[in-house]
C-alpha cells in the first residue's frame, strides 16, 4: 500500500517590505535575514509573502497580498498578463525599467568584472516598447490552461484546444493567446485564422505529454518592407492534403505572406535546427532593412528580434569602432553577418568567423545582394578557428585584426578563446553582449591585457529584465 503524502508546510511571511530589486526582476525582502526572491514585487511595497521554492541561502516567492504598492507600480496593458510567460514587467513604467536596467549593468560590472572604473553611458532605450518584435513563436495544445472561471464554470464542454504561449512558470502547459503585443499585425491575425481553421477542420493538436497530435507550433516572422513568412510545425508528415489546404487558406487571406513553409518534428524536443525546412509556398526568405542593408532572412536565420533597435545597436558599434577605410576588423560569432555588413562601409576588410553553416551561406548571399566585396565570412568553431596554430579557418594570409568584434551567445566566451584572444592582441575589441553577467566575467579575465573604456546597455527586450550591453575595450 502506498504512504500517503504529507502536505508540504505552507511557509508565508506577512507585512514584508520589499528593499531591492535584482537582475532578474524578482524583489528582495529579507524576513529573519533569509534572502527572498519575489515575482511582481517592487522595492518599497509592502507584502505578503509565500515561499515556492526554499534553498539553503535563499527561497522564492510570490506575493499572496499588497498592503502598500510602489507609486512606480502601473495598470499592465495585456489582458494576458499574469498568466502568460512573457513581459513580466508590465506593471513597471517603462521609464522606470529602463533606470533599474541601467543599474544592474553598472552593478554587474563593479560586482563580477571588478570594473569599478568604467564609464556606464546612458542606456539607450527603445522608442517604440510595444510591437516591436519581428518573430514569435506560438505553441499548439489539445489541452490549453483553464481560467479560474472556466474551472469554477465546470469546464466539461469547453474547447481545450489553444495556441499561444507557455504558462508562467509552467513548460507542460499552453495559454490560449487573443492578442499579444510583441508583434505588428498581422501576426495575431495569422495565429487566430490558423486556429480557428484548424479546429473547425477537428484537426488534431499536440500533446506535450503523450507527444502526439499534428499541428505542433507556428512561426511568424515580420519585415520591415511589409513581408510575412509564416512557418508551420507538424508532428507528424501524414495529411498532406490537410496541410495544403492550410496553406491555400494563409495564402488567399493574407497577401502580405510570401513564404510559407513547413517542418515535421517528430521527436520529444522542440529544437529544431536538425530537422529540414520544406519551402511549400512563395519564396525562402522575406527582406529586412537594417540602415543602408537589405538583408534576406531565411526561416532559421538568426537576427535580432527587435529590428528597430538592432539598427541602432549596429550603429553604436560602428560609432565606436570609427573605422577609416584602411582597418582590418575580425567579426567572431558573425551569424548571417549582420554587423560585419554594418561595419563593412568603413572598413578596409571584414573577416566573419561562426560555426554554424547555413549562417554562412545567408551572410555571403547578404553580401553579395548588397554588393560589398571587402567581407570574406568563413565556416568555423570559433574556438577552433582561433586556438589552431595556424587558424584553420581563416585563410593563412589573414590580416591580424585592428579591430575585434565579439558577439557570442548567452554563455559568454570559452576560456580557451579568451586565452586566444590575448594572444591575437588587437588593439581594440568591441564586446556586445545579451548577457551582461557573463560580458563582465569574460571582461575581467583580459583585464590584464585590456583596459574597459566605456560601457552601453541597450534594451532590446522591453517589459522584461534582459538587456543587451556594449564595452569597448583597448589594449593596455
Amino acid at each position: 500500500m502506498a504512504r500517503p503524502r504529507t502536505p508540504r508546510k505552507r511557509t508565508l511571511y506577512e507585512r514584508q517590505t520589499v528593499v531591492d530589486i535584482e537582475h532578474t526582476g524578482h524583489g528582495i525582502v529579507k524576513p529573519e535575514g533569509k534572502v527572498i526572491f519575489v515575482e511582481d514585487a517592487l522595492p518599497g511595497e509592502v507584502v505578503d509573502v509565500v515561499v515556492t521554492r526554499s534553498r539553503r541561502n535563499h527561497a522564492f516567492g510570490m506575493v499572496e497580498r499588497h498592503h502598500l504598492r510602489s507609486p512606480q507600480r502601473v495598470e499592465p496593458f495585456c489582458s494576458h498578463f499574469g498568466v502568460c510567460g512573457g513581459c513580466r514587467w508590465q506593471y513597471l513604467s517603462y521609464a522606470r525599467q529602463l533606470e533599474y536596467k541601467h543599474s544592474f549593468v553598472r552593478s554587474i560590472m563593479l560586482r563580477i568584472g571588478g570594473l569599478d572604473d568604467l564609464e556606464v553611458l546612458p542606456i539607450l532605450g527603445c522608442r517604440q516598447d510595444r510591437f516591436y518584435r519581428n518573430k514569435l513563436d506560438f505553441s499548439f495544445t489539445d489541452a490549453r490552461w483553464l481560467s479560474r472561471e472556466e474551472i469554477a464554470g465546470g469546464g466539461d464542454n469547453l474547447e481545450r484546444r489553444g495556441a499561444g504561449f507557455h504558462v508562467r512558470g509552467r513548460f507542460d502547459r499552453i495559454l490560449d493567446i487573443d492578442t499579444c503585443h510583441l508583434q505588428p499585425e498581422p501576426s495575431n491575425a495569422i495565429r487566430r485564422a490558423v486556429r480557428d481553421f484548424t479546429i473547425a477542420a477537428d484537426h488534431s493538436y499536440y500533446n506535450s505529454r503523450s507527444h502526439c497530435g499534428w499541428l505542433r507550433s507556428l512561426v511568424v516572422r515580420t519585415s520591415s518592407e511589409g513581408q510575412v513568412m509564416v512557418t508551420v510545425v507538424f508532428g507528424s508528415a501524414a495529411n498532406e492534403a490537410q496541410r495544403e489546404r492550410l496553406f491555400d487558406m494563409i495564402e488567399s487571406t493574407f497577401p502580405s505572406v510570401v513564404s510559407i513553409n513547413y517542418i515535421v518534428n517528430t521527436t520529444l524536443n522542440d529544437s529544431l535546427a536538425a530537422h529540414r525546412v520544406h519551402r511549400a509556398r512563395g519564396t525562402d526568405f522575406v527582406v529586412e532593412r537594417c540602415g543602408d542593408l537589405r538583408l534576406r532572412i531565411h526561416p532559421r536565420s538568426f537576427y535580432q528580434t527587435n529590428p528597430l533597435q538592432a539598427e541602432r545597436l549596429y550603429g553604436l558599434v560602428e560609432e565606436w569602432a570609427a573605422l577609416n577605410g584602411t582597418q582590418t576588423v575580425w567579426d567572431l560569432y558573425c551569424g548571417i553577418g549582420s554587423i560585419a555588413l554594418f561595419l563593412a562601409r568603413r572598413a578596409g576588410l571584414v573577416w566573419g568567423v561562426e560555426t554554424v553553416a547555413e549562417a554562412i551561406d545567408n551572410a555571403r548571399e547578404n553580401a553579395l545582394g548588397n554588393g560589398i566585396g571587402n567581407v570574406v565570412f568563413c565556416v568555423a568553431d570559433v574556438k577552433d578557428a582561433l586556438c589552431t596554430p595556424p587558424p584553420e579557418a581563416l585563410p593563412s594570409g589573414a590580416d591580424a585584426p585592428d579591430l575585434l568584434v565579439l558577439d557570442p551567445p548567452r554563455a559568454g566566451l570559452h576560456p580557451a578563446v579568451v586565452k586566444s584572444i590575448l594572444q591575437l592582441a588587437a588593439p581594440r575589441i568591441i564586446y556586445v553582449s545579451c548577457n551582461p553577467t557573463t560580458q563582465a566575467r569574460d571582461v575581467q579575465m583580459m583585464s590584464g591585457d585590456y583596459r574597459a573604456v566605456r560601457c552601453r546597455p541597450v534594451d532590446m527586450f522591453p517589459h522584461t529584465h534582459h538587456i543587451e550591453s556594449v564595452i569597448e575595450l583597448q589594449l593596455r
